[in-house]
């Protein structure tokens, strides 16, 4: 298998220009995973990192809220993310990109890019099961669900709980609505196909995906509700599907071992999957 390919670029305040540094694992810093740092995850259509002006003013917003400024311009940090990509030489790269600062004005951008590896083709065509974390979202007030920071322990200790059987994760908001996965948004298809997703203000990320998402429903023509919505709404719903960069689409079929709908893929998500693949 490729190893990876890892960029690098060092900033600071003393310089006006970020400046390319020693780009393998071996180099990276070593409190790499403790530094204060916020990241964003893409993938390539193409070798053509798909919605990258999205999620480069989410970089720029996750580094506003924690009280800095993405060193770099959209310009620039583009056209070194399509360096990466060409570097890293793969017929599709999911390429992870991160700033991280080791003191005030000092840091490092590191991209990560690595061989796309779709999920398995029967996990679209049977769909996927979730089970609902024991651990909550923090209530939007606490925490900003903007800020996708490095620190991801809710979502590790979530994943470690589900492993054993498989099943993808579901998280509840601080008042037990339906927020969404580890790394996913979560809909739900009501029996009149209206659909229904939390909102953003109940503290879930803004996720590229379901934007694109909810804006290929709309041109359909079908109803998109950001409401909150409890477990037994959606284990009533007619159907169930997450959202994110990787899998795009992704029909669930079991929620806490209760069949949603048909116990099948539904006809909107498939709708929607199809649309989100032919652009």
């Amino acid at each position: 298998m490729k190893k990876p390919c890892i960029k690098q670029l060092a900033f600071s305040k003393r310089s006006s220009a970020a400046r390319p540094c020693a780009a393998d694992a071996g180099h990276l810093p070593p409190a790499f995973l403790d530094e204060l740092s916020c990241f964003e995850t893409l993938r390539t259509y193409q070798g053509r990192l798909f919605g990258l002006d999205e999620h480069l003013r989410r970089l720029a917003d996750s580094c506003a809220g924690l009280g800095r400024t993405l060193p770099i311009g959209a310009a620039g940090l583009k056209d070194w993310l399509a360096g990466a990509v060409r570097e890293g030489g793969f017929p599709e790269s999911i390429v992870r990109v991160s700033v991280h600062w080791s003191g005030p004005g000092e840091g490092r951008i590191i991209a990560i890019t690595r061989e796309f590896r779709p999920r398995p083709r029967g996990d679209f065509e049977r769909g996927v099961r979730l089970r609902t974390a024991v651990g909550r979202r923090p209530p939007a007030r606490a925490q900003n669900a903007q800020v996708k920071s490095s620190q991801y322990l809710p979502a590790v200790l979530a994943l470690i709980d589900a492993a054993p059987d498989g099943a993808e994760t579901l998280f509840l908001d601080a008042g037990g609505y339906v927020a969404e996965g580890s790394a996913s948004n979560i809909f739900a298809v009501t029996k009149d196909k209206t659909i229904l997703t939390p909102p953003i203000a109940s503290g879930i990320l803004r996720g590229v995906t379901r934007a694109r998402v909810m804006a290929l429903a709309r041109k359909r023509g079908l109803a998109v509700k950001e409401t909150l919505f409890t477990r037994h709404d959606l284990y009533n719903a007619a159907e169930c599907f997450l959202t994110n960069t990787s899998s795009e689409v992704l029909p669930v079929v079991e929620v806490d071992s209760r069949r949603i709908g048909t116990g099948r893929p539904g006809p909107v998500a498939k709708l929607l999957r199809k649309g989100f693949r032919n652009g």
